[in-house]
C-alpha cells in the first residue's frame, strides 16, 4: 500500500509539472519570445559606453536632418507653420507620455530598455529643436506681415511736411490772427462800414481759419508720418532679428543615465559568485601553507608528573591493553573495589557487596556531574568477577587499561565506563590548565585531567577503543582522542594530504602525540550512534564546551 501511494504521489507530481510546462509554453513563451527578440538580446549585451556611442551617432544624424529641413521650414506659410507646430506638439506629448509610463522591473538596468528610453528622449529633444525652429519661423513670418502692414501705412505719408513748412504755416496763421485783431481794434462805426461795403471781417476770419487749419494739418501729418516711419523701421528691425535663427543643437540626453546595466550586474554577480566560491579555497590554502606550519612549530603540551619522569623504570609505564570488545570481565583482588557508570553493569556475583556512590571524585563535583560519573555502582568482594558492558549503546565496546603505581594518564572522564581502585587508596585525579598554550586552543582542550595509579580504568568508545603504543609518534583525528600517557607531548600537526583538505573532506589539523614510550587511547568511531539534525548540533556544541574543560 505504501509503495502504491508513493507511485501515485510521484506520478501526480510529474503530471502537474508537465501541465505547468505546457501552460508556460502556450501562454507565457510567446510573450517572452516577442519581448526577447534577437535584436533585443543583442542590445542586452551592450555596455553603458556602447549605449552612449549609439545615442551620440543618432544625435548627429538627427542634427544633420534638422539642418537640411531648415530651408524648407523658412519657406512655409503661417498656416502651414501653425499646422506643423500643432502636429509636433501632439507627437511630443505622446512620446513624453510613453517615457513617463511605468516600466518593467529591470528597465533601469536592462540595456535594450535603457537604449529605447534614450532614443525616446533623443526624439523628444529633436522635436523640441524642431518646435523652436518652427516657432522662430512663425515669428519671422509674423514680422514680415507686420512690415508689409507698416509699409502700407507709411505709403499714406510718403511726403512728410518738413519742420520749416510747419513753422511757416504757423507764422501765416499768427499773421492772419494779427490782422483780425487789428480790425477788431477799430471803432465800431469804421468796422461796420468796412464790413458792410467790403465784408472785411468775414474775409479776415476765413483767412485766419484757413491758415491755422492748414498749420495744424501739416503738423498732424508730420507727426503721423514720423510715427509711421518709426513703426516701419521697428517692424523691419524685428523682421531682420526674426530671420536670424538656426536650428539649435541637440543636448546630451545621456546625462544622468545610470552607469550600471544588466550586463554589469550579471558580470559583477558572476565575479561575486566566483569570489564566494573561491574564497573558502583561498582561505584554506592560506591556512594550510601559512597558519598550519606556524602552529606546528609551537610548544607542545606536556603534563609533568612528579615521580614519573621519562626514562623511569617500566614498572610505572602504562602498557597497551587488549582489543576492545562488547564486554569485559573484571575480577577484583582483596582490598579492591569497582565503581561502574550507570548503564554499564551487565552482571555481578551474587555474593558481591553493591552500594551506590554519589560521585567519582568528591573534590571535582562539576567534572563528575558533567562527565556522567555520578550515582555510580560500587562493587566489593574478593575474587568476584563483574561483567562490564553497555546496555543501551549498541556500538559501544570496552577494554581495561592497567594503571600501575607511579603511572599517570590524561583521560577524558566521558570515556570512563568503570574504575577499579584500592579501597584504602582511592583514585587520585588532578587538573592541569594550559590556557596560554596555542596547542591547547587548537586542540580545543584547555584543561587536562590526570588520573594517577594504581588503578584499572575501563574505557568505552563507539565501535571500539584502541590502546596502542606511541612508539615514534602517532597522528589521529581530534574527536578520536580519549586519553594518553601523561609523560607524552601533545600537539597538532598539519594534515598530510592537501587536496582532500582543500575539498573539505579532511580537517586542517590532526592531533599528534609523541616523545615517549607511553600509550594512546583512541575511540574507533566517536560519532557512531550519535543523533542527527538539530539535536545533534546542540549536543556537538555541548561536547565541544565540555572537551575544552577536559571532560
Amino acid at each position: 500500500m505504501k509503495a502504491l501511494l508513493g507511485w501515485l504521489g510521484r506520478t501526480g507530481v510529474l503530471y502537474l509539472a508537465l501541465c505547468l510546462a505546457f501552460a508556460f509554453y502556450i501562454l507565457v513563451w510567446p510573450r517572452l519570445a516577442s519581448e526577447f527578440s534577437s535584436e533585443s538580446l543583442r542590445q542586452d549585451t551592450m555596455s553603458v559606453a556602447d549605449i552612449r556611442d549609439t545615442i551620440a551617432q543618432e544625435r548627429s544624424r538627427l542634427e544633420a536632418d534638422l539642418r537640411q529641413r531648415e530651408a524648407g521650414i523658412r519657406e512655409l506659410g503661417k498656416e502651414q507653420l501653425d499646422t506643423r507646430i500643432a502636429a509636433a506638439r501632439e507627437q511630443r506629448a505622446d512620446l513624453q507620455r510613453e517615457l513617463e509610463e511605468g516600466g518593467g522591473l529591470l528597465d533601469t538596468v536592462r540595456p535594450s530598455r535603457l537604449l529605447a528610453a534614450q532614443r525616446t528622449r533623443l526624439q523628444i529633444a529633436a522635436l523640441d529643436a524642431e518646435l523652436a525652429a518652427l516657432t522662430s519661423a512663425r515669428e519671422a513670418k509674423l514680422s514680415e506681415i507686420a512690415v508689409e502692414a507698416a509699409d502700407r501705412q507709411f505709403d499714406r505719408y510718403r511726403r512728410i511736411p518738413t519742420d520749416n513748412a510747419v513753422t511757416v504755416s504757423y507764422r501765416l496763421c499768427r499773421e492772419a490772427e494779427g490782422r483780425l485783431a487789428e480790425f477788431e481794434r477799430l471803432n465800431q462805426v469804421e468796422q461796420q462800414a468796412r464790413d458792410i461795403f467790403l465784408r472785411e471781417r468775414q474775409q479776415l476770419e476765413d483767412r485766419r481759419d484757413t491758415r491755422c487749419e492748414a498749420a495744424r494739418t501739416r503738423e498732424a501729418r508730420r507727426e503721423a508720418g514720423i510715427s509711421a516711419r518709426e513703426r516701419l523701421a521697428e517692424a523691419q528691425r524685428a523682421y531682420a532679428a526674426a530671420q536670424d535663427w538656426t536650428t539649435a543643437a541637440l543636448g546630451d540626453t545621456t546625462e544622468g543615465m545610470a552607469d550600471t546595466t544588466l550586463r554589469d550586474v550579471l558580470v559583477a554577480a558572476a565575479w561575486a559568485l566566483l569570489g564566494i566560491l573561491l574564497t573558502p579555497y583561498l582561505i584554506r590554502a592560506f591556512l594550510y601553507y601559512v597558519v598550519a606550519p606556524f602552529a606546528e612549530r609551537r610548544r607542545a603540551i606536556r603534563i609533568a608528573v612528579p615521580g614519573a619522569e621519562i626514562g623511569a623504570g617500566s614498572g610505572n609505564r602504562v602498557a597497551a591493553a587488549e582489543q576492545s570488545r562488547a564486554s569485559v570481565a573484571i575480577t577484583l583482588t582483596p582490598g579492591e573495589e569497582l565503581l561502574v557508570r550507570q548503564g554499564f553493569l551487565q552482571s555481578s556475583p551474587a555474593g558481591a557487596e553493591l552500594r551506590t556512590r554519589g560521585m567519582l571524585d568528591w573534590k571535582s563535583p562539576l567534572t563528575s556531574l558533567a562527565s556522567g560519573m555520578t550515582f555510580l555502582t560500587r562493587v566489593r568482594g574478593p575474587e568476584t568477577t563483574t561483567v562490564i558492558s553497555a546496555d543501551e549503546d549498541p556500538f559501544a565496546e570496552v577494554t581495561a587499561i592497567d594503571l600501575p603505581a607511579g603511572a599517570a594518564m590524561v583521560l577524558q572522564p566521558r570515556a570512563l565506563a568503570a574504575v577499579v581502585q584500592p579501597q584504602a587508596r582511592p583514585l587520585r585525579i588532578e587538573s592541569s590548565w594550559r590556557i596560554f598554550n596555542l596547542n591547547a586552543w587548537l586542540t580545543q582542550q584547555l584543561r587536562f585531567l590526570v588520573f594517577h595509579g594504581p588503578a584499572r580504568l575501563v574505557v568505552k568508545g563507539g565501535r571500539g577503543v584502541r590502546v596502542e603504543p606511541v612508539d615514534s609518534g602517532r597522528r589521529f583525528g581530534q574527536d578520536q582522542l580519549a586519553g594518553f600517557s601523561a609523560d607524552l607531548s601533545y600537539s597538532v600537526a598539519r594534515n598530510e594530504t592537501f587536496v582532500p583538505y582543500l575539498l573539505g573532506r579532511e580537517p586542517l589539523l590532526r592531533d599528534r602525540v609523541e616523545g615517549g614510550s607511553g600509550v594512546l587511547v583512541l575511540e574507533e568511531a566517536p560519532h557512531a550512534g550519535r543523533r542527527k539534525g538539530v539535536r545533534a548540533g546542540l549536543e556537538g556544541m555541548m561536547d565541544a564546551a565540555l572537551k575544552a574543560f577536559g571532560i
